[in-house]
């Protein structure tokens, strides 16, 4: 069986379809599956999924279907996943030859790819994004499919992760403040009353993010505030990200790409919501760490609770991530801190009540986490 997925960006979406694509490789070990994915979705997957095909395409619209029929010459899938509902995707899309080619349902797809699909993935099941995945793998013949992120860490990539993170005693909490959207981004004021927190509770606290301008800016007003805080920001590679994320206790982000990696790594994560619907696109199994105000503004907004709303709805309120308090925050992570601490004295069985929790055994990080397989 030949299988093509096409799902180009981004990257928090790429990491949710890869557990579409660890369902397929377990159901079917003998297919072979090609995906066709974004330069940086491409640098971070490769290396964690080696039994899949990448095939980068570097155009959309029209300019990606013929660089796709030129790439992908003499070749002809049994079925065509085709995950991004975006028009520029659907027109890419037209590079690939396949006997069969699949969509999303009436109320997930978009921008006329039911022109470009043979079929949709059945109506219903679960709002999450995952969930949506997911009926892909099961329109190839998958039986109740469950979400599989097969994602192992190569060893070289797990020592860069350990040498970043260093030696310490203590959790190792990680914080990702920026996203692509300025909007969607974590108030300074807050994020710096989280972190010094955290240190107060005896963590080791690392600052997470790419190279951009609003990225150094924060970094730079964090470590003069806040000199315990240590900064990783520009100094990883995707592959690298992921596997800090998969060594560290926890997260907390306003970043969906990291967000999603904790959750396919197996790491607790904490993230915050304002503008999107966590219950469509927070963590798929660490929902109830999340802390959320979007409920309330959707109805300040829309007058109307999210279940009523259209699947996509956005809040854009001026100012939305500032209802989002450092309380509310630290109580979340005094929670997954308590949730981790009773998990290590049920491992040891012997945990004397008000002794302090002893560390958990360690895991093999490089090692694949799915489903909720908890390391910690």
């Amino acid at each position: 069986m030949k299988i093509c997925i096409l799902r180009l960006s981004a990257i928090g979406d790429c990491i949710n379809a890869a557990a579409a694509a660890g369902a397929l490789m377990r159901h079917f070990p003998d297919a072979k599956i090609t995906w066709i994915i974004s330069a940086p979705g491409a640098a971070l997957l490769t290396p964690l999924l080696p039994g899949v095909d990448f095939v980068i395409c570097r155009h959309k619209g029209i300019r990606g279907a013929l660089e796709l029929r030129k790439r992908l010459s003499g070749e002809r899938f049994d079925v065509l996943l085709m995950m991004q509902y975006a028009l520029s995707a659907s027109l890419a899309s037209l590079g690939i030859r396949a006997d069969l080619r699949v969509g999303f349902d009436r109320e997930r797809s978009r921008e006329l790819q039911w022109l470009f699909a043979g079929r949709r993935i059945p109506s219903g099941g679960g709002r999450h994004v995952v969930d949506g995945f997911m009926a892909f793998a099961a329109a190839c013949g998958v039986p109740d499919p469950v979400p599989w992120w097969d994602l192992t860490i190569p060893a070289d990539v797990l020592a860069r992760g350990r040498e970043l993170l260093g030696q310490g005693t203590g959790r190792t909490a990680l914080l990702a403040p920026c996203t692509s959207r300025e909007s969607k981004n974590w108030p300074l004021a807050s994020l710096l009353e989280v972190a010094s927190g955290l240190l107060a509770r005896g963590l080791r606290v690392f600052l997470l993010g790419g190279r951009s301008e609003a990225e150094r800016r924060l970094e730079d007003a964090l470590q003069e505030r806040c000199p315990g805080i240590t900064s990783l920001v520009g100094r990883t590679s995707l592959p690298e990200c992921y596997a800090c994320v998969r060594l560290a206790d926890l997260l907390i982000s306003a970043d969906t790409a990291q967000v999603h990696m904790a959750n396919a790594a197996g790491t607790p994560v904490i993230g915050l919501y304002a503008t999107h619907d966590p219950a469509r696109v927070g963590p798929y199994l660490d929902r109830q760490y999340c802390v959320s105000v979007y409920e309330e503004l959707a109805r300040e907004e829309y007058g109307r609770s999210p279940e009523e709303l259209p699947w996509r709805t956005r809040v854009r309120i001026p100012g939305a991530m500032e209802r989002i308090t450092a309380a509310m925050i630290l109580e979340k992570a005094d929670r997954l801190l308590a949730d981790l601490a009773q998990k290590v004295a049920g491992r040891s069985g012997m945990q004397e009540p008000g002794a302090p929790a002893p560390e958990a055994p360690a895991p093999d990080p490089g090692a694949p986490a799915s489903g909720r397989e908890d390391h910690r």
